[in-house]
């Protein structure tokens, strides 16, 4: 879909390749329902700094699936597959912090499949990181075979990571509900195949600044990328790019919520540590345009709407279409804490809310949505298919819809979506037809549901 524009990416590739050969190789709730409060020092510039740019070699970095067998090397530095089976070389893995620049294995040479997850919260005393505590302390016991499989399997997995990890920090002042997690809570990201997150949210500043840095080292000290926030505003608005299958694909995070001057949660700023905010979009369309130049394909994953409505507001709608106009190819949107509808801008996917995916215990329909690129082009990468799995949060756990739930959602999230078509096995199409039959109401299941409180 988007062509490399510029010939100076190409002579960017060599001068970066250069200085590769010289550089070192290193490497909720709390009492949380669905009513949380919404809406009513850098070294970027210290020329001494060191850039680090590993190459990674583990399980994590290696296609998914079943067919990358475990190795061992014999005492003539052979190396032999452990179950006998043939398996195939794998390329020295790309992982570059400073300048947000990855590479991945892809299970297909000519497809690239990335899914998306709403929000997830692992605060301390909530239901969810109690259930995996109670479960071996394996992240993956929360959900079933048939949903974990399609996150591992997935080439790109990618989630909303809804608080800071930290030990230290204060709750914000005045702020309803404010969440923090241990440091150590991060590695359960691994156990589900995530491969990036988003932290462009109401809730990754809840403990302030430090802690929100806290998060970065946390997460740059298990290899996890992050978009949406950073230690100053160069670093929230960088996209995330991954090289897979030859083809670039740009991910870039932002918020939208808490709509006034002075948010809650800061918007970062050249000296300070904050997220991207995109309420406003002159910035977000730079980013977007400097990502569609330097890449084939720009996904966009947006925290905005209103907690417990699926109705679209006009300013989701009309950020959506300034994303489109500067180059998005997919938009993603979470939030709401509940589902919201699909619907298609100028040919482009957009996915207002996910809802809860694993945030705590009450129980409610969410989703994972599966995009299968093809990338079999010189020149382009198109959408191929694009699939929204209802699945069922509860409990502390999630799980995909049994058939006796399965045609309900879907029949569900076609009347809340526009000129979008989901079939009866979730694979989503443009239409001619605008679908929503809301008329202007809040249709959302979880509109009237109280406050839940846990101890």
């Amino acid at each position: 879909m988007k062509k490399i524009k510029n010939l100076s990416i190409f002579i960017s590739v060599i001068f970066f390749a250069c200085i590769l050969i010289g550089c070192d190789i290193s490497s909720v709730e709390k009492a949380f329902g669905l009513d949380m409060h919404s809406e009513s020092s850098s070294d970027d510039n210290d020329s001494s700094a060191k850039v680090e740019i590993e190459y990674l070699d583990d399980k994590k970095n290696t296609p998914k699936s079943d067919s990358v067998k475990a190795t061992d090397e014999t005492e003539t530095g052979e190396t032999v597959s452990s179950d006998d089976e043939e398996i195939y070389d794998q390329p020295d893995l790309l992982y570059d912090d400073v300048e947000k620049r990855y590479s991945l294995n892809a299970a297909s040479g000519d497809k690239i499949t990335i899914s998306f997850a709403g929000d997830v919260c692992l605060t301390e005393g909530c239901s969810v990181l109690n259930y995996i505590k109670k479960h071996d302390g394996n992240m993956a016991n929360s959900f079933d075979e048939k949903l974990l499989s399609h996150m591992v399997d997935s080439d790109i997995f990618m989630l909303n990571n809804e608080f800071p990890y930290s030990t230290g920090g204060a709750p914000l002042e005045g702020k309803m509900y404010t969440f923090r997690a241990d440091p150590s809570s991060a590695s359960y990201l691994k156990d589900i195949g995530t491969d990036i997150v988003s932290l462009a949210n109401n809730h990754c500043y809840d403990y302030g600044p430090q802690a929100l840095m806290d998060t970065f080292s946390t997460l740059r000290n298990i290899n996890m990328p992050y978009v949406g926030a950073g230690e100053n505003i160069t670093e929230a608005s960088k996209p995330v790019y991954y090289t897979i299958n030859g083809k670039t694909i740009a991910i870039i995070g932002a918020t939208q919520i808490e709509g006034y001057a002075n948010p809650e949660t800061k918007e970062a700023t050249e000296t300070s540590p904050g997220v991207l905010r995109c309420l406003d979009t002159t910035r977000i369309k730079q980013v977007i345009q400097e990502a569609e130049n330097n890449s084939d394909f720009v996904i966009c994953f947006v925290h905005w709407g209103t907690e417990k409505s699926d109705l679209i507001r006009d300013w989701q709608k009309s950020t959506a279409t300034d994303m489109v106009a500067a180059g998005a190819d997919l938009i993603i949107g979470a939030h709401s804490h509940c589902l919201q509808g699909i619907d298609y801008i100028d040919g482009v996917p957009v996915f207002y809310s996910l809802g809860n995916y694993l945030f705590n215990s009450n129980t409610q329909d969410t989703c994972l949505v599966t995009v299968s690129l093809d990338c079999t082009a010189v020149d382009a990468v198109d959408i191929d298919t694009l699939r929204f799995i209802p699945c069922i949060q509860s409990g502390g756990q999630t799980v995909e819809a049994p058939e006796s739930d399965w045609a309900r959602i879907i029949k569900y999230e076609q009347g809340i979506s526009y000129y979008a078509s989901i079939d009866a096995d979730g694979y989503v199409k443009r239409s001619e037809t605008n679908h929503n039959i809301q008329n202007g109401m809040n249709t959302s299941p979880m509109r009237d549901k109280e406050q839940k409180t846990e101890e």
